[in-house]
């Protein structure tokens, strides 16, 4: 047996359910995000952004970006610019389900292991989880509309009512700070996705390398 075989036999023995971010861990949204945030700069005569900025708006929320990209004086031409964006960019061609992951809720799925989504994206999800052949996974489904946006744990929290568990039932996937503060203010497992920075109980490379922990761990305890 491994070390992180050793680990993940803990940290999922007694896990009902698991709780997905939406952005940079059930979707490769990191193309997507920096070409619409670069869209409404260039719509208000501002550079394209930096690296540094690119890690902020892909990581935070829509306000939180917009407070770090651009000015308040140029906020006037906002509305009209999203409606505009919204037709002319085709922002579903930039995403991308990451790697190994319908294999993995096929199985989760099949085992009765509870799936939901904890996102800081703003209004229902129901279009995009259809375009990606996503629907019924996942319930409840914990936006910024229906909940206090993280890092508040008000999204985990519903979760956790939702499926009349416990806080040590549930994990939650995220690829953020801000995910993992929220993982901790609700006491729920953090498992970090493709971010070794970040403190977690848990780090995944991939979805494929957490498929196969998790068929490791069901062998185990047959």
């Amino acid at each position: 047996m491994t070390d992180i075989e050793t680990i993940f036999l803990s940290a999922f023995a007694g896990i009902k359910g698991l709780v997905f971010d939406c952005d940079g861990v059930l979707l490769d949204s990191r193309r997507a995000n920096i070409a619409f945030y670069n869209c409404i700069r260039a719509g208000v005569d501002l550079p394209f952004l930096t690296p540094e900025q690119e890690n902020y708006v892909h990581m935070s929320t829509f306000d939180q970006a917009l407070d770090y990209i651009i000015p308040q004086n140029l906020r006037r031409a906002l509305p009209e610019l999203l409606r505009r964006i919204e037709n002319d960019l085709d922002y579903y061609s930039l995403l991308s389900l990451e790697d190994g992951l319908l294999p993995l809720l096929n199985w989760l799925r099949a085992n009765d292991i509870h799936m939901a989504i904890c996102t800081n994206r703003i209004g229902p999800l129901e279009s995009m989880l259809g375009k990606f052949n996503l629907t019924g996974y996942f319930t409840p489904v914990q936006t910024a509309s229906n909940s206090i946006p993280k890092p508040h744990p008000d999204g985990l929290l519903k979760i956790l009512k939702a499926w009349s568990a416990d806080s040590f039932e549930i994990a939650f996937l995220g690829d953020s700070a801000v995910d993992e503060d929220a993982a901790r203010s609700a006491d729920v497992q953090f498992w970090s996705f493709k971010n070794e920075e970040l403190h977690a109980d848990l780090h995944i490379p991939d979805f494929a390398s957490l498929h196969r922990w998790i068929m490791y761990f069901a062998k185990q305890i047959t």
